[in-house]
């Protein structure tokens, strides 16, 4: 899909160029060495992606007749993205693009056009109520996520006498910013957010996922010194992730890409009319691919 994001961001700008209206010969840069007029670039691009670029182009507009995706559902998988990677703000997001080469609109042409195809494989397709349950009780491990808090400190000296603190009602929160050594959460409470199994290291997870909301922990040892552990919540059922597992399935179950996209080229009578691209539609080894 990244492919297809960058040919729809160079599309777009030969839509722009060509849709200025002015004469092929304006320049668009001038040097003491010379001019690069507007033909000779489109001519470059044409070459170098017009293939990618227009084939992209006709999909779309193909899949956005057919199916709509609304700017809350390309947000909602934009946030979902961000959880799964870590990524916790729209400025980190941004860094992340950006070293990437990439922007937030060639995200959210990319998101766009994953959520179209993803529409457009999966229209017909029926889950069922069995078909999540199997799938979530082989993934369960997977899926389950807890939401804790911490507080960490060098030796069980003082590990024990933060948890005599909590057992006479002293604030979780303010003992953390008192006492925990994790500089990167003390002042959040010791908030830690939502993590699954693997997140991290052994002995605290083994207690974080044996616990209920709201319990606190006895004093935890592992290799960063010894935690107090308070769960704040829990995700470990099919009805914290059905959504989630729904669409897990749907993709599981999904039609071929490229068929799909064959189907509304024939169904839409798409004419190619420059000859350079006259058989662009007339293959199957198109550059998207699910």
């Amino acid at each position: 899909m990244k492919k297809l994001a960058a040919a729809i961001a160079v599309g777009f700008g030969l839509i722009s160029m060509t849709a200025c209206g002015n004469s092929g010969n304006d320049p668009v840069v001038k040097t003491d060495a010379g001019t690069i007029t507007q033909e000779q670039f489109y001519n470059k691009l044409k070459d170098q992606a017009g293939d990618q670029v227009l084939q992209t182009m006709v999909y779309e507009q193909l899949l956005s007749k057919k199916y709509k995706v609304t700017d809350k559902e390309i947000d909602n998988k934009i946030k979902e993205l961000m959880e799964q990677n870590k990524i916790s703000d729209q400025d980190q997001l941004k860094s992340v693009l950006a070293q990437n080469g990439q922007t937030m609109d060639d995200l959210k042409d990319n998101v766009r056009l994953n959520l179209l195809i993803f529409k457009a494989t999966t229209d017909g397709v029926k889950v069922s109520d069995k078909e999540m349950e199997d799938y979530f009780n082989k993934n369960k491990d997977t899926l389950m996520e807890v939401k804790a808090s911490h507080i960490l400190v060098k030796d069980l000296k003082t590990a024990n006498e933060v948890e005599q603190k909590l057992k006479n009602g002293e604030d979780f929160a303010k003992l953390a910013e008192t006492y925990s050594t994790d500089t990167a959460t003390k002042d959040k409470g010791g908030d830690l957010g939502w993590f699954h199994k693997g997140d991290m290291v052994q002995a605290f997870e083994k207690k974080a996922f044996s616990m209920k909301p709201g319990e606190i922990s006895e004093p935890v040892k592992s290799e960063y010194g010894y935690h107090i552990i308070k769960l704040v919540a829990k995700k470990d059922s099919l009805n914290d992730f059905k959504d989630q597992v729904k669409e897990a399935v749907l993709q599981s179950k999904a039609k071929d890409t490229q068929t799909v996209l064959d189907k509304l080229v024939k169904d839409n009578h798409v004419k190619v009319k420059d000859n350079d691209f006259k058989d662009l539609f007339n293959t199957t080894s198109a550059s998207t691919s699910k």
